[in-house]
């Protein structure tokens, strides 16, 4: 009579199996994972800049967008032209723990024009070597997407 059924050693061969293709693909799903996050972070700001813009010319304002240690904020800049930060915040964007924000203050007047030249960047630490830049141009309110130098 034949026996059903696997051996403690064949159990044990596909769990060691398991076990070396687990170890061997962790760091790739890791490193893919902030890659993904460092992607979706640099297009949460391109999306802010456009918006900020729209915003300022669909109700009149002055818009103004500011790094923080946090993130991003959208201010509401009222009537004045000025790059003020501070005040109310109509949006607020949270940065990841493994990508840096610098740059700023970048804002918008009601005709969708900048109010100064403006630059965000965007860059990657901790495995993800990337970084990303959005340039607003002086008056023509033109957003700018480039790789940093």
């Amino acid at each position: 009579m034949k026996a059903k059924g696997f051996s403690i050693v064949e159990l044990l061969v596909v769990i060691l199996i398991f076990a070396i293709l687990a170890s061997v693909s962790i760091p790739h799903i890791t490193r893919y994972y902030r890659a993904y996050k460092y992607n979706e972070q640099v297009l949460q700001v391109e999306s802010t800049l456009k918006w900020a813009k729209l915003i300022a010319m669909e109700r009149g304002i002055n818009t103004v967008i500011c790094v923080d240690n946090d993130g991003i904020k959208v201010y509401n800049g009222g009537l004045n032209r000025t790059l003020n930060c501070g005040g109310q915040a109509i949006r607020t964007i949270l940065k990841e723990n493994f990508v840096t924000i610098q740059g700023g203050p970048v804002g918008f007047d009601p005709r969708g024009l900048a109010i100064g030249n403006g630059t965000i960047k965007v860059s990657g630490n901790d495995g993800v070597n990337a970084c990303t830049q959005y340039r607003v141009r002086d008056m023509s309110g033109y957003i700018q997407r480039e790789v940093c130098q």
